[in-house]
């Protein structure tokens, strides 16, 4: 019997998952948009620290920065009242969603520094 090569790309992927090692290839879905690995992904800055997002006003942000802050449960309103009241703001790293991981992983968030206090 002859394995397609979709098969043994799935259940490559599968296994990795089940390893917990995650490569992103292809889009992450941010509402009902999406941000592309190759288009949409140099839109969001790399970050020396994650407390540098503090420093950005919403309108500094790219649309697909937005998006990501927006899957975390930010909007323009909460960012510009400087509100820590996000959904996500008071979930632990493993009570995250998948979604709400990956936008996290996008801004730079890892399961180390996402409890960081910026303030």
């Amino acid at each position: 019997m002859k394995i397609g090569f979709g098969y043994a790309r799935r259940a490559a992927a599968a296994t990795l998952a089940l390893a917990g090692l995650v490569i992103l290839t292809g889009p992450l879905h941010v509402r009902n948009e999406m941000i592309s690995t190759a288009a949409q992904a140099d839109e969001i800055r790399k970050m020396g620290n994650v407390c540098d997002w503090d420093n950005l006003d919403w309108e500094e942000m790219s649309s697909a920065e937005k998006h990501a802050w927006e899957a975390l449960g930010w909007s323009r309103a909460l960012w510009d009242s400087d509100n820590n009241d996000a959904a996500s703001s008071a979930k632990d790293w493993d009570e995250l969603t998948p979604r709400e991981r990956n936008a996290a992983q996008w801004l730079g968030y890892d399961a180390q520094n996402w409890e960081t206090s910026c303030r």
